[in-house]
């Protein structure tokens, strides 16, 4: 039998600085944090960051990288639970799902690189803005896929539509309270309203 392979020590830390360096952007932006503060917060001397990262500029692109590339695993997950039977609209809404369950379990990256995007240097965000590309391009063809099937009128500018809904995800972190509706739910009412919203008439 095969066992996964533990992280490593040098991972473990790795992770805890960015998760430290995730707060601190999520709560002060990139120009107003320093490596010194996001060491102490992950529980190191500065020095021994530049280890792992050789300046803010790279941290914070990690950081980035990971908010995004977390978001599109867990919609590319809820997606394949939904089965490729599902209806377009339905593969929409698990793929929202997925998308917000995660902005809201790891919320300080999902909000450190929306207020970080354009504060960190010109490369930091154009290769960042690249990335965001090939994420429009994934729901992108779910949206198709569903005005193909006559479940949005043809009118519709899908990239507008696409970036309004996934603009209203995206934010969700700043004001979600577990007090209320589960992520799962809150994805499944913002689905019911393109769906009422888009469908033709």
């Amino acid at each position: 039998m095969t066992t996964s392979a533990q992280p490593s020590k040098s991972d473990r830390t790795r992770q805890r600085i960015l998760r430290a360096a995730a707060k601190a952007f999520r709560q002060q932006g990139y120009t107003s944090s320093s490596l010194r503060e996001i060491a102490d917060s992950a529980g190191m001397q500065a020095g021994s960051l530049y280890y792992h990262f050789g300046s803010k500029e790279e941290l914070a692109e990690c950081v980035m990288d990971m908010g995004l590339a977390g978001a599109r695993a867990a919609a590319e997950q809820a997606l394949s639970a939904a089965g490729e039977d599902a209806d377009p609209l339905t593969r929409i809404g698990a793929a929202f799902s997925g998308h917000l369950g995660y902005l809201v379990e790891e919320a300080d990256f999902a909000v450190a690189t929306l207020r970080m995007l354009h504060q960190t240097p010109d490369g930091v965000r154009t290769r960042h803005m690249r990335k965001q590309r090939v994420l429009g391009r994934f729901y992108g063809e779910l949206f198709e896929a569903a005005r193909v099937a006559g479940q949005i009128r043809p009118q519709f500018d899908l990239s507008a539509l696409r970036m309004l809904l996934l603009g209203a995800l995206n934010w969700t972190p700043e004001w979600y309270s577990d007090a209320g509706l589960s992520p799962e739910q809150l994805a499944a009412q913002l689905t019911d309203m393109m769906g009422r919203g888009v469908r033709p008439q």
